[in-house]
This record gives structure tokens, C-alpha cells and sequence, in this order.
């Protein structure tokens, strides 16, 4: 049996097939380039928005930034292990939900041990903020207060104030 070959196909030189590969290898570069810049823009973006009482530290002069920000780092690595503590607590009591047979006055119990873990919490977070407080001018505390008062709890809010990101609360 033999097999026809197409003669009127033009002949491809043996160089297209590693100018293909080389093609390809080229443009996985520059999409793996342009996918790094991008990660690291928003890496960036990221640390410009930073959590909690440090953004506050942004907004002071810029001689007074670093001792505050570092007394507010300082009193975070402080409570890292309470903030621990309030997260175990947290899985302890969440993974009772699902434990055959419930037991509510273990759940119960879970939740008192969770209760205390977060105001001990709490009470840290509250004192660190008057620590730095202290720390403040009149002028920088005055700052913190604006800051503060734009960033209020939700739970602060009447009824129908909307919330941060502007959704009606339910």
C-alpha cells in the first residue's frame, strides 16, 4: 500500500519550527513581565493602604511619622499573641457547630472563653491607642480624632446612615 504525498504543499525550510519555539519562548517573556509589573503595582498599592491606626500615621508631619509608627508596630507585635488567642478561640467555638451530639453548654462555655479572649484583646487594643494618645501633640491628637471619627464603627451608626461603602444597612 502506498500512500500519496501531497507534491504541490510547498516545502517548509527546517528553520520555521525553532523560529516558532523561539516566537512563543518570547512572547511568555514579555507576558510573564507584564504580569510581574502588574503583581508588584498592586504589592505596592497594597502597602500604601496601610491597616488599622498606621494609616492614621500618614497623615502626621513628617519628623513625628516614624517614632509613631514604630510605637504602634511595637504595641501590635505585643498583642500578636492575644490576637492568637481570639482566633483559636473563635475556630474552637465555630467548630462545635458541627459536633454530633451539640452540646449547648459546651458551646455556651466556648463562646464566655471567647467573650474573654476578645476583651482581653480589646482592653489591649484600647490601652495601646491611649498609650499613643499620650504620646501626641494637641495638634496630632486632634488629627487622631478626625481620623477616628471618619473610620467610627458601624455600630455607631443610626439606622438609616449608610454605611462606609455607601450600601444601605439592612
Amino acid at each position: 500500500m502506498t500512500v500519496e504525498v501531497d507534491k504541490l504543499a510547498p516545502a517548509r525550510p527546517g528553520y520555521f519550527y525553532p523560529a516558532f519555539i523561539a516566537s512563543l519562548a518570547l512572547n511568555l517573556l514579555f507576558v510573564g513581565l507584564f504580569a510581574a509589573a502588574a503583581w508588584h503595582h498592586y504589592e505596592k498599592s497594597l502597602s500604601a493602604n496601610e491597616p488599622g491606626l498606621l494609616a492614621f500615621v500618614r497623615q502626621l508631619p513628617e519628623n513625628r511619622q516614624d517614632a509613631v509608627r514604630n510605637e504602634i508596630t511595637g504595641a501590635r507585635a505585643a498583642m500578636k499573641d492575644l490576637r492568637a488567642d481570639v482566633r483559636k478561640s473563635w475556630i474552637d467555638a465555630n467548630a462545635m457547630l458541627t459536633e454530633e451530639p451539640f452540646d449547648k453548654a459546651k458551646f455556651v462555655e466556648a463562646l464566655a472563653k471567647l467573650r474573654e479572649s476578645e476583651n482581653v484583646f480589646k482592653t489591649a487594643l484600647n490601652n495601646a491607642l491611649a498609650e499613643t494618645a499620650a504620646s501626641l501633640s494637641p495638634e496630632e491628637r486632634k488629627i487622631l480624632q478626625s481620623w477616628r471619627e471618619k473610620r467610627r464603627p458601624n455600630v455607631l451608626r443610626s439606622q438609616g446612615e449608610p454605611a462606609k461603602d455607601g450600601a444601605k444597612p439592612e
